[in-house]
């Protein structure tokens, strides 16, 4: 009889073993932890509001405890300012991939609506906007002052990912950025309407209704 190989060979069918995983360095599990946290802070805002979203109510979501959420964040306003940086790049993030490269002016205001909705129609969206009303109202003017710089940095995204989509077309800068508020305004309103009303259906005949809308304001804007 001979003698057979010393190395064990999987079975037919049984994936062979692999190494050792790496292990998760200390900047892993941090920003595992804190990625835990924010999305706690975006269920607890779309469950229970903004008034109630304590660091306690945090903690108990993500499952860690409230040191945790202390260490990451040094208080509400530092983890709220996170979330909504957070969602805001999500704006960014919905947009890969999405090309308007000789596109025709329906197929581009199609695809930026639908694009856009994917961001404006997440509960993340919701909770931001609770979180930006909620500092209105304790009294904080139009949002906080610590909400001033991720909002100001999510209009000029807007503004970028607009002027890609339409910026060739040689619409005055100020008439443009009228349009992007109207769709703007629009698609925050439909997803606060969401709150009332999630029917899919309905939401498909409003995005329809500012496709048009859009397209017809572009096209005077353009005409002109």
């Amino acid at each position: 009889m001979g003698t057979g190989s010393s190395q064990t060979r999987p079975r037919q069918g049984q994936r062979p073993q692999s190494g050792p995983r790496p292990a998760r360095t200390q900047a892993d599990r941090s920003a595992k932890t804190r990625a835990n946290l924010l999305a706690a802070v975006v269920r607890c805002v779309d469950d229970v509001g903004y008034a109630r979203t304590t660091s306690q109510r945090i903690a108990k979501e993500a499952g860690v405890s409230v040191g945790a959420v202390q260490h990451h964040f040094a208080s509400k306003a530092d983890i709220l300012t996170a979330t909504l940086e957070d969602s805001f790049e999500r704006l960014s993030a919905a947009f890969d991939g999405a090309s308007a490269d000789g596109a025709s002016l329906e197929r581009r205001v199609g695809v930026f609506v639908d694009r856009a909705w994917r961001h404006y129609g997440s509960a993340r969206f919701r909770s931001t906007l609770e979180i930006i009303y909620g500092t209105r109202d304790q009294g904080d003017g139009a949002a906080g002052d610590w909400a001033a710089k991720p909002i100001h940095e999510s209009a000029q995204r807007a503004e970028a990912l607009w002027s890609a989509f339409f910026g060739e077309y040689g619409i005055k800068p100020r008439e443009r950025q009228e349009i992007l508020r109207f769709a703007l305004v629009t698609l925050s309103g439909m997803a606060m309407s969401m709150r009332l009303s999630d029917n899919p259906s309905e939401m498909g005949r409003q995005l329809a209704m500012l496709k048009t809308a859009l397209l017809a304001l572009l096209k005077e804007a353009i005409a002109k």
